[in-house]
């Protein structure tokens, strides 16, 4: 099925090449993308009379937030290598908030996970697990990314505890 391979050929040698952009925080944003649609995937499958509607909307509604993501966390990278000074802070300011809300996007991912859970078929639950997985991984990549960041900064980001408590309680 070449249906898809074709549109991430750029992006994934884009993403392997010498160059800032795309890097980890991209990938992490196109990691809760692919998370958020397995999760939807199986409630879909799950659902019975539109249960969980108020929850698919969510989920797209936080998936449309984390595919902006994907682009934005490169421009924004790319304003940090080419600036200096204060300039430069402020950019790399800029990226830290992205990072946070992207987190924060997983998080609320995973709480509404954890919430429907029980309502996953079992002849689809693998894929809800993926998703979930999914999510853990971008979730830590945002842990990493606002830990880098927080070096250059000088100030610990609060978030990276909450991040790190949420993956410990077991996202």
């Amino acid at each position: 099925m070449e249906k898809y391979r074709d549109n991430f050929k750029t992006y994934l040698k884009d993403l392997g090449a010498k160059k800032p952009s795309p890097g980890g925080g991209s990938a992490a944003a196109l990691s809760a993308c692919i998370g958020i649609s397995l999760i939807e995937k199986a409630i879909n499958y799950s659902a019975k009379d539109r249960k969980f509607l108020k929850e698919i909307r969510l989920l797209n509604s936080l998936r449309n937030k984390a595919l902006i993501c994907v682009d934005s966390d490169g421009e924004i990278f790319e304003k940090v290598m080419q600036s200096k000074g204060k300039k430069r802070l402020f950019f790399l300011s800029k990226s830290n908030a992205l990072v946070v809300d992207l987190g924060n996007i997983c998080v609320r991912v995973s709480c509404l996970a954890k919430k429907v859970e029980s309502g996953i078929k079992k002849s689809i639950i693998s894929d809800f697990y993926t998703g979930l997985n999914f999510i853990r991984v971008s979730l830590k990549a945002c842990i990493y990314n606002l830990k880098d960041n927080s070096r250059i900064l000088g100030k610990p980001e609060r978030s990276i505890n909450v991040f790190k408590r949420h993956l410990k309680a077991g996202v």
